[in-house]
């Protein structure tokens, strides 16, 4: 593939400790186009091997604004179809740029392993020392390893080691879309994580037309989306009213994902003055909330709203999914809390759902076209711009190749 895309599309098989590299056919893409659809075919194609697929969308490292999708697709241990969940921030087109836009993951390794993923290499690397660490930890050990502070890292903690079905795929330190136990099946295959450095390049059909219409779409985009930020940026996440003033007070700043003009994502301080820009000697001073629905959630349970924010750092360092276990605290304070989920850690059960893309956003048409070509679904649900007969034509543009708004549908 010639456009938009890496030229190869990684396997990888943990039990032998090998990777292929297999040309992603420019007849492929113009059928599967790429993201959920392409994930989909790939999984089908490797089924033999339990897999977990890891993709990106055409859009996805691009100007197009929201293009930081990345999508995990398995076989849900909660739901027990294969699913799609999204990956966002920096980690969708780290991928891609690590020169493989896909990534097949097979089998079970022998003991417990990362995958380095960086300059179109695959390393296989010793876990043994981070299995047992918590999120957090892993990433630190990683970054040092490889000597890299901007690596993006999807990894688990001790709830997907335990293969419990309320683990989550941790992205960095924060939460993910995971709401299908994926960290489960990380555990499963001994993997701690997914270690990604990309330095690539993409080429464009037509830079000079793809830059306009980019232009064009980003101006739209703006101005549906407004001015809003952080707490007040996702009304649907139905947050109360008492967790929002609690949040107010401990806000440090807003953060969007990459190339998107919608920052929902917001970090809290409660270790340190919230005012506090310049790095200080407090070394974990708070949380992104990088999930406001399973942020909502924990309030919703009847967590004190000013130690929300903790419970919440605590699920991620545990690669816990907060919507999955909010409602299992009986606790009310922080340290009961923490201590629930300690034990939710070692053994605790998701509630069954039916869903085959992860609940983070409001569903509709224009999602699953995002999820197709790379595009934050949480964006899409604020931005009617973003839509399958924009996807086709900034597509069609980029790779030379003739797509249609039908080929933005599962």
């Amino acid at each position: 593939m010639d456009n938009m895309y890496t030229e190869y599309y990684l396997v990888v098989d943990l039990a032998t400790g090998e990777a292929e590299e297999i040309e992603l056919e420019e007849e492929f893409v113009q059928e599967y186009v790429g993201g959920a659809k392409l994930n989909m075919a790939l999984y089908e194609e490797h089924k033999d091997g339990d897999p977990i697929v890891l993709g990106t969308g055409l859009l996805t490292g691009t100007l197009v604004p929201g293009s930081c999708l990345g999508v995990i697709t398995a076989k849900s241990p909660v739901t027990g179809k294969v699913a799609h969940a999204p990956f966002t921030w920096s980690a969708g087109a780290e991928l891609k740029l690590t020169g493989y836009s896909f990534v097949v993951i097979k089998n079970k390794a022998a003991n417990p392993t990362y995958l380095w993923l960086h300059d179109e290499i695959a390393d296989f690397v010793d876990a043994s020392e981070l299995w047992g660490k918590n999120t957090w930890d892993a990433v630190d050990v990683i970054r040092d390893e490889q000597g890299e502070d901007r690596i993006q890292l999807l990894s688990i903690g001790k709830a997907g080691e335990n293969k419990l079905s309320t683990a989550m795929i941790t992205n960095n330190y924060w939460g993910t879309g995971d709401r299908f136990g994926f960290g489960a099946l990380f555990g499963e295959k001994n993997l701690k994580s997914v270690a990604m450095r990309g330095m690539g390049e993409l080429e464009v059909d037509d830079p000079d037309a793809f830059i306009e219409k980019t232009k064009s779409v980003f101006d739209d985009v703006k101005s549906q989306v407004g001015d809003a930020k952080g707490l007040d940026a996702i009304d649907y996440a139905k947050i109360p009213a008492d967790l929002k003033d609690a949040a107010k007070k401990q806000l440090h700043r807003v953060e969007a994902d990459f190339n998107s003009p919608l920052a929902y994502k917001f970090f809290l301080k409660y270790r340190e003055d919230p005012s506090v820009m310049l790095s200080t000697d407090v070394e974990e001073p708070g949380v992104l909330v990088s999930d406001p629905i399973g942020y909502a959630a924990i309030a919703n349970a009847g967590v004190v709203p000013a130690d929300a924010g903790e419970v919440l750092e605590a699920m991620f360092k545990l690669g816990l999914n907060p919507v999955a276990v909010a409602s299992k605290l009986t606790a009310k304070d922080k340290a009961g809390a923490i201590a629930e989920l300690e034990k939710f850690a070692e053994s605790s059960e998701a509630d069954k759902f039916d869903a085959v893309f992860s609940p983070i956003a409001p569903m509709s048409d224009r999602t699953e076209a995002a999820y197709i070509a790379g595009i934050c679904p949480v964006l899409v649900a604020k931005a009617e711009a973003l839509n399958a007969d924009i996807f086709a034509e900034l597509a069609s543009i980029g790779t030379g190749l003739d797509f249609k708004a039908d080929a933005f549908k599962m």
